[in-house]
């Protein structure tokens, strides 16, 4: 009976309709094990990383700039529906300093941080365990750690019908990456 059990709901979890996905224990007071059908999770990541540009001319000449530190700002919307788990994923513009738009944030999302839709999918049963697991991996931001500076580490917020909090996040963990969304 056991075994029957297992194979519906392995045939359940990959028919990308619905899946059902077991909390371990440690996981359980995360805030995406506690969504039920129709709520929604916001994570808001603001992190720094290095990149070069390359620029054409109207001639066709390139130009090539040294690497620089930028910000990148990250949303990532994650909607239950029944049994199954959405992203939508979406990218606000770069901006030059590292986190300058970020520390200061308030809790509630302007227009200015202009936003663009870039992906779309259901979650896998391991990716919203992934979800889980990061914001395991936050912490309590404390006064000192809002300064502005070229060491700024990654940043979350993190909204939902119980939350709405800014952490700091333990480690070099990008939700877009663990979310595949690049």
């Amino acid at each position: 009976m056991k075994n029957i059990i297992f194979i519906i709901l392995y045939l359940i979890t990959f028919s990308g309709k619905s899946q059902i996905v077991f909390f371990p224990e440690h996981l359980q007071k995360s805030h995406i094990s506690k969504l039920k059908s129709g709520d929604s999770l916001f994570f808001y990541q603001c992190h720094v990383d290095e990149a070069k540009q390359e620029l054409t001319t109207s001639s066709g000449q390139k130009i090539t700039t040294k690497a620089k530190r930028l910000t990148i700002t990250e949303k990532f919307v994650i909607h239950k529906t029944d049994s199954a788990y959405f992203c939508k994923y979406y990218v606000s513009p770069l901006t030059n300093y590292p986190n300058k738009k970020f520390p200061y944030l308030t809790l509630t999302e302007v227009t200015n941080w202009d936003f663009e839709l870039k992906l779309r999918k259901q979650l896998s049963q391991q990716e919203v365990l992934l979800l889980a697991a990061f914001e395991s991996k936050t912490h309590a931001i404390t006064h000192y750690e809002l300064n502005i500076n070229k060491t700024c580490p990654n940043e979350v917020i993190i909204k939902g019908k119980n939350i709405n909090e800014q952490f700091m996040i333990e480690g070099d963990y990008l939700l877009s990456k663990q979310l595949n969304c690049l």
